[in-house]
């Protein structure tokens, strides 16, 4: 009588799908090549930090998906709600479903770091956004009430200035880097806009009407620059964490080999 154990074919199939996890899960946490490896005492490590930024910018766009990025072209803003003056010149709009292209056409004009203290501070150029989405808007200037509600178009640049702190979290006895929320502050460029359907589609007062507000289209678009920043701060935070939660922190910036020569020594 033979003394070997039968092994049920249901354990079999599920051992050889666990250790097909298991492998997936390795090769999915190996750091791509678009993630450049930074030494964190090179003198020069914002090079490589930019370089390695650059390179991950060009697939944003269409997302990562391995490493769970979603494409970030376009930027949706769901709601944005504007309320300014006192009774007789009182302004009030509405703007919903606000897409917005060109996000991950930014430059980095300049990045300062102290990996030391995981400090990242950048000043960008973002040469062209578009936008649109729909706007209802009800006002009344001395007594006159202009109302309308259409869809709305624009594009602008601007020159955000970004900061970026991060703090070392324990996970399963791996350090990693968590970054707080960015905090992002846009100066306007120049900037064009049109609102259809003003007045009801009236041509006369619609052209009018958008000629005075591309005359002052930077004081319309500091009024949404606040909603524009949350958006991107979310955004590019919740970017940043889905690469530094993923790779612990000695993987992404390393010690030089010349450093842990001499730790060891």
């Amino acid at each position: 009588m033979s003394n070997r154990t039968n092994v049920c074919p249901h354990r079999r199939v599920g051992l050889v799908i666990f250790i097909l996890a298991v492998k997936v899960y390795y090769i999915l946490a190996a750091i791509p090549d678009y993630i450049h490896i930074c030494n964190r005492d090179d003198p020069l490590a914002h090079i490589c930090i930019n370089n390695s930024i650059e390179a991950l910018r060009t697939k944003l766009a269409e997302g990562i998906p391995e490493l769970d990025v979603p494409p970030i072209e376009p930027l949706i803003i769901p709601t944005i709600g504007l309320r300014r003056g006192t009774r007789g010149a009182e302004f009030s709009a509405n703007m919903s479903g606000i897409s917005v292209w060109g996000c991950s056409s930014f430059r980095i004009d300049e990045l300062k770091t102290d990996l030391d203290k995981n400090i990242f501070d950048f000043k960008l150029t973002l040469p062209k956004l578009k936008f649109s989405g729909k706007y209802s808007v009800n006002t009344n200037v001395l007594f006159l009430k202009i109302s309308g509600k259409g869809d709305l178009f624009g594009n602008f640049n601007y020159k955000p200035t970004v900061s970026m702190r991060g703090y070392k979290v324990q996970q399963n006895n791996q350090t990693y880097l968590k970054m707080g929320k960015m905090t992002i502050k846009i100066k306007i460029g120049s900037a064009q806009l049109k609102l259809t359907n003003l007045f009801n589609g009236d041509p006369v007062l619609g052209e009018a009407t958008n000629r005075v507000i591309n005359e002052n289209s930077k004081l319309f678009l500091e009024e949404i620059r606040p909603a524009l920043e949350e958006a991107l701060s979310s955004l590019f935070t919740d970017i940043s964490n889905k690469i530094t939660l993923r790779f612990t922190y000695d993987e992404l910036f390393p010690l030089s080999t010349k450093k842990k020569d001499d730790k060891k020594s």
